[in-house]
């Protein structure tokens, strides 16, 4: 059996999130942002995440900071969400939120997925800026719309901390993740 070559490593810079972003990321949030059961797109939460890059705060009251992570030719091939850790997270950690951000909205354009290096290097940025605002801890949880994202957080971060049950809906439970910075 001949085995396949290795994904290309891309050149990619991350950097902060500016307006002129945004539009440019709506394709990979459509690729993501899908109704679990159906896939069809999720138009109203996608529109949201598109509100939230602008400065809008989430239905917890978090504003985020967004980064985007662009490839070699300047094209905008993911993007991550940091911000102050929800009530559940909090519960769930037992933690002072003062001390800990949360990881959020992670989304990496379906052509660089799998070993491109992309995911990596949003999460090593996101692990810079948080250890910049003075967190000690960042925390993260996925629902099961992206089970196939757990094995990379399971790489990426210290331990695994469970599952908070039903976060996400009925039967619809998040695992979750923490990386200490400090």
């Amino acid at each position: 059996m001949i085995e396949p070559p290795p994904k290309q490593k891309h050149a990619v810079i991350v950097k902060d999130l500016g307006k002129e972003d945004i539009n440019l990321l709506v394709q990979i949030l459509r690729q993501h942002v899908r109704d679990l059961f159906t896939h069809d797109v999720v138009e109203d939460e996608v529109e949201a995440i598109q509100d939230y890059m602008r400065g809008c705060a989430d239905n917890s009251g978090r504003v985020r900071h967004y980064l985007v992570a662009n490839d070699e030719n300047q094209r905008a091939v993911g993007c991550t969400a940091i911000s102050t850790p929800d009530v559940d997270m909090e519960r769930h950690f037992d933690i002072d939120a003062t001390e800990s951000l949360e990881l959020l909205n992670v989304f990496v354009h379906a052509d660089y997925m799998g070993g491109n290096g992309i995911g990596r290097a949003m999460f090593t940025a996101a692990c810079e800026y948080a250890k910049r605002q003075g967190a000690r801890f960042l925390m993260v949880n996925s629902g099961p719309r992206y089970i196939s994202s757990w094995g990379f957080y399971d790489r990426v971060c210290d331990s695994s901390h469970g599952f908070i049950l039903n976060k996400y809906g009925p039967g619809r439970h998040a695992k979750t993740w923490k990386k200490k910075l400090q």
